[in-house]
């Protein structure tokens, strides 16, 4: 090392990144040391021509009055550095046999992670911050990545015709016209009735709904509500009163909605969410001529711990690959029939179309109510009672 300060001028943090990583002391430390033992001769540095030491004042500045905006506890820093820099310092490694040096740009985040951290009073963390501040050197401009906010709950949607998601309208592609009464969507949903409360609260730039499961538009969801985690992208804030917000949600969607147990969660979760395995419950109305008693026995005999083979339903197959999947029924209960329809409890694994095991989707789904029966049914109404086995009660 004595070597190359003899012949180059470095910076701190060039010729701290240069040192050695076996140390537990910063790199940017260890450079200030070495400037300290063999002085400057007045020349910019020959590695990043003092870019670092010119820019990173101005820079700092800039992150520490954006960071203003937002709420937050933990920090990191993040650098992006001029190729050629990285270049230089290579051939310097490469020429001295420099084998432990460390990257420049962990030399200078580290800095700047003591910095900010002092600065703003919280502390640093390597893996999962809540904000990210990128010092870039290439433009001498600052940004800052907000990890996002999850909140997990269950909906319930009490009224038909909702959606789960945003639709956007296909006649104006979100605009608003008459067709979608100017909102800009084909349908009113779940994600937008809960997302625009949260986003206001946290002052988010935008949200978006993940889910165990999705239910058709025309599907109330009852019982004990699906499980859901709403993300909040780039919140400027981080707290709020869950509970409140939940009120305001089911006072504002009275009739139409309602949230349950809103509380923080992660993206771990997410991943959980739509790993899980549940089983379904549902409560559905059949249309189908000249039921006799015979037949209600013969459907709850069949369908029973029946396992259905069903490919992906003709009217899903434009936005869904066309498959075969095998899916449970645990139990099939009639609990009122007269001789034009029938209502049951199904009970079954997640993933079985509910209306086409009813109608058969010409022969795709095997066995259906249709083809035990031997002619046309048609589920008129679907309703979700319950969601079994999973793990986020």
């Amino acid at each position: 090392m004595t070597f190359v300060l003899d012949e180059l001028e470095l910076c701190m943090f060039c010729s701290g990144s240069l040192y050695g990583s076996s140390t537990r002391i910063p790199g940017w430390i260890r450079g200030l040391s070495l400037l300290k033992l063999f002085g400057r001769r007045g020349r910019p540095c020959y590695s990043c021509e003092n870019l670092f030491e010119d820019k990173i004042d101005q820079i700092l500045s800039k992150a520490l009055s954006m960071l203003k905006d937002y709420e937050f506890s933990t920090i990191k820093a993040g650098v992006v550095v001029p190729p050629i820099v990285i270049e230089r310092l290579d051939r310097i490694r490469s020429r001295y046999g420099l084998s432990d040096a460390e990257s420049v740009k962990l030399t200078v985040s580290r800095h700047l992670d003591e910095i900010l951290s002092s600065r703003t009073g919280v502390v640093v963390d390597e893996e999962d911050p809540d904000v990210t501040v990128i010092f870039d050197f290439n433009r001498a401009d600052v940004s800052i990545q907000v990890k996002p906010v999850y909140i997990y709950g269950r909906y319930r949607k009490l009224e038909r015709g909702i959606s789960q998601s945003r639709w956007i309208c296909p006649q104006c592609n979100g605009v608003g016209c008459e067709k979608c009464n100017w909102t800009g969507y084909k349908y009113p949903s779940v994600e937008k009735m809960v997302g625009d409360i949260l986003k206001k609260a946290f002052l988010a730039s935008e949200y978006h709904i993940h889910a165990s499961g999705r239910e058709d538009i025309d599907v109330r969801m009852l019982g004990p509500g699906r499980p859901f985690v709403m993300e909040l992208v780039d919140p400027k804030k981080r707290k709020a009163d869950l509970s409140q917000l939940e009120k305001i949600i089911n006072e504002e969607n009275m009739g139409k909605i309602e949230v349950i147990g809103l509380r923080y969660s992660n993206r771990q979760e997410i991943v959980l969410l739509k790993e899980a395995r549940s089983r379904k419950v549902y409560r559905m109305r059949v249309e189908v001529n000249n039921l006799s008693e015979t037949e209600v026995k013969m459907l709850e005999e069949r369908l029973s711990n029946c396992v259905i083979s069903q490919r992906t339903p003709t009217r899903v197959l434009r936005r869904r690959a066309d498959i075969e999947r095998r899916r449970k029924v645990f139990k099939f209960n009639i609990i009122k029939y007269d001789i034009n329809s029938f209502e049951a409890i199904v009970e079954c694994e997640g993933g079985l179309y509910i209306k086409e095991l009813v109608s058969g989707d010409n022969g795709r789904t095997r066995p259906s109510i249709s083809s035990l029966l031997g002619r046309e049914s048609t589920c008129k109404e679907l309703d979700v009672i319950d969601i079994l086995g999973d793990e986020y009660g």
